[in-house]
Formats: structure tokens, C-alpha cells, sequence
């Protein structure tokens, strides 16, 4: 009868290790999302310091990067500032959102658009999200 019970207790054991081993191993073999980059297009001149090309302008140029070079996007419309040496600059801005894409391919599209568009400044922030397709 111990034997019976040792043998039990055994095989529980191992149950249970095998049941936390394929946990983990489950666990580690998830995909992680890629990262979500923002793209924000302030669209001051890089010359002037002022904004010369207007919103729907610079949204039918940039939309033609994207898409041109493969990119999906979504596509927001932005107020913004900033302060440099003591004097705000003021300008509307560009917001593209970037799934599935490599940061070498961002670049290379970023840089189009502020050249196109002679643009003084473009900002890529990159971030990790939890999302999902339904």
C-alpha cells in the first residue's frame, strides 16, 4: 500500500511539472506584436519657419509617400507648438499611425516627405501596443 501511494504521489508530481513546463513553454512562444510608430509632420518651411503649404495639400502629398512606397496608415490632423529660443512656433500638423512596418522603411519614407515638402521637423515616436485584428 505505501508503494502504491509513493508511486501516486510520484506521478502527481510529475504531472504537475510537465503541466508548469508546457505553461511556460506556451507562454514564450507567443508572438509579440510589432511596435506601433506615430509619425507627426509639423508643417512649418524649413526655410521661412512658417507654415506655406496647406493641410490638404500636404495630406494629398504625404498620403501618395504612403502608399506609393506600401504603407497603410491612419491619419490625424493636429494643432501644435513648440518653443525655440524664446519664440513659439505655431503649426498644424500631420499624425500618421504605422502597424506593420520596419523603422528602415519609415525613415526612408519620412525623409521624402520632409524633403517634398520642405518641412523643418518630422518626429517618429515608436511604441509597443496590445492590439488585435476582429
Amino acid at each position: 500500500m505505501k508503494n502504491v501511494k509513493r508511486i501516486c504521489i510520484v506521478a502527481m508530481t510529475l504531472m504537475l511539472v510537465a503541466a508548469i513546463f508546457a505553461g511556460c513553454a506556451a507562454k514564450q512562444q507567443q508572438p509579440a506584436n510589432p511596435p506601433k510608430y506615430t509619425v507627426y509632420c509639423g508643417l512649418n518651411d524649413a526655410d521661412t519657419g512658417k507654415q506655406v503649404v496647406s493641410v490638404e495639400e500636404a495630406q494629398q502629398t504625404a498620403r501618395k509617400i504612403f502608399t506609393d512606397n506600401g504603407f497603410g496608415y491612419t491619419e490625424f490632423v493636429a494643432y501644435g507648438a513648440y518653443v525655440e529660443n524664446g519664440t513659439v512656433f505655431e503649426n498644424d500638423t500631420l499624425v500618421y499611425e504605422l502597424y506593420f512596418s520596419e523603422k528602415g522603411n519609415i525613415d526612408n519614407v519620412t525623409k521624402e516627405i520632409k524633403e517634398t515638402l520642405n518641412l523643418s521637423s518630422v518626429m517618429v515616436a515608436k511604441g509597443g501596443t496590445d492590439y488585435y485584428m476582429s
